[in-house]
Parts: structure tokens; C-alpha cells; sequence
């Protein structure tokens, strides 16, 4: 599952405002969420892939350059973790055996990144990819017994403490965690930088609508 903010003016990439400009932000956020539609679209076909959004399907989302596979859903919940805990409750009750939930704020993933949160899940209850600002780009688990709702309860979202306490709340429902290599988000000037110097040695197909939006820019 991807989860994203619906592509909407002034809603998306808002920390990044300056240096960008709003309709820049919203063309920037738009080329992450494509590109990480595209690396979903890139695992097997067994997989299920979802793009989850904050709001219902709209011109904005319609006018995407999305994958046919690409199942779209909408996130219910007034914060991240009852969002979170929602979309797992769902997929779980749909048959689904291992569920993985990543961003648009880490388009640099590989696909085999997200095939060993996979494998990972063979192994342990719960994966999660810690994010260098605290907080975490990918988050997974396997379908149990126990009971998901209030599974994130007290979780500080946003903070740079979110994957200490993910894990914690995972940890305390009696879930074994495997840890992914650390990674980062692109939520500041500084990243987008790393960003920008990550996608001029990277070859990786589905990065062509973040390669584009930034030669828009002037950038190449």
C-alpha cells in the first residue's frame, strides 16, 4: 500500500514552501507519488499493490500517471495511526497474509527493498524501515489474531522520536519487529538536495516522472 495526501494545491509538501513555490510543491509531490506508483507497479504480480489517499477520487487524481494495476483506496481516520490501522484492518479482512505500507517521501526505494520487508515478514510479525529524521519510510505487518485497532494509540506523528515510539507500541503488543536499513525522507531544502544527487547517478525506471519534473525545473 502506498499512502498519500491527495495532489491538492497548497496541501502537499507544505515544509517545503520556500524554496518551492506552491504549484511547484504540488508538481514535486505529484512526480514522488508517480514514481513510487511505478516502483509498486515493478514487484510481482501476486501482489497486490493500493494507493491509499486522504481524500476520495477527484480530477486531480484521474489526471495522474498511474499503473492499471494500481487499486485506489481512500484513508479513513482523524490521524495517521487510525488511518494506518484502517487500511491494515482492511487488506487483512480481504485475505491478504503480509501487508506493506510505504510513502511518497522515499521514491529512491528499490524494489528490492520492499521484497525484503516482505521476506521479513516470513520471519517476524512487524517491519519497520527507520527514516534518518526520527521517523520511519516503511512500515509492515503479518496478519495475527490480536487486535489491530488502538495498535498506534499514543504514537507522536511527525516528531523525531514517531519510530521509537512505532516500535514500542509494536514491541508492547507482543509482536516481533525486524529492523530494514535506515533511509530518508524528503521533507526539507537539505534533503531534496540528497535527493537531487541521489537521481543523477540512479538509472532506476521507475524514477522517469521525478527525472522530468526536475529537468522542468532546470535542474539537468
Amino acid at each position: 500500500m502506498i499512502f498519500a495526501r491527495a495532489p491538492q494545491l497548497g496541501r502537499v509538501k507544505t515544509r517545503l514552501v520556500p524554496p518551492l513555490t506552491p504549484r511547484s510543491a504540488l508538481a514535486f509531490h505529484i512526480a514522488c507519488l508517480e514514481s513510487t506508483a511505478h516502483l509498486a507497479a515493478s514487484l510481482p504480480r501476486r501482489i497486490e499493490k493500493w494507493l491509499y489517499l486522504t481524500s476520495g477520487p477527484t480530477a486531480a487524481h484521474r489526471g495522474l500517471g498511474l499503473p492499471s494495476s494500481l487499486r485506489i483506496g481512500k484513508q479513513f481516520g482523524s490521524n495517521l495511526g487510525k488511518r494506518l490501522e484502517r487500511a491494515f484492518r482492511d487488506r487483512f479482512r480481504g485475505g491478504a497474509e503480509r501487508v506493506v505500507v510505504i510513502g511518497t517521501d522515499s521514491p529512491l526505494l528499490s524494489s528490492g527493498r520492499l521484497r525484503q520487508a516482505f521476506s521479513a515478514l516470513e520471519r517476524a510479525q512487524a517491519v519497520l524501515g527507520p527514516a534518518r529524521d526520527g521517523g520511519f519510510y516503511l512500515i509492515g505487518l503479518r496478519a495475527w489474531r490480536g487486535r489491530i485497532e488502538g495498535l498506534f494509540a499514543g504514537v507522536e506523528w511527525g516528531g523525531p522520536r514517531a519510530f521509537l515510539h512505532v516500535r514500542a507500541r509494536l514491541r508492547a503488543a507482543g509482536l516481533r519487529v525486524a529492523l530494514l536499513p535506515p533511509s530518508y525522507d524528503v521533507d526539507t531544502a537539505a534533503e531534496m538536495a540528497h535527493l537531487k544527487r541521489d537521481l543523477q547517478r540512479s538509472r532506476k525506471r521507475h524514477l522517469a516522472p521525478l527525472r522530468a519534473w526536475l529537468r522542468r525545473t532546470g535542474t539537468f
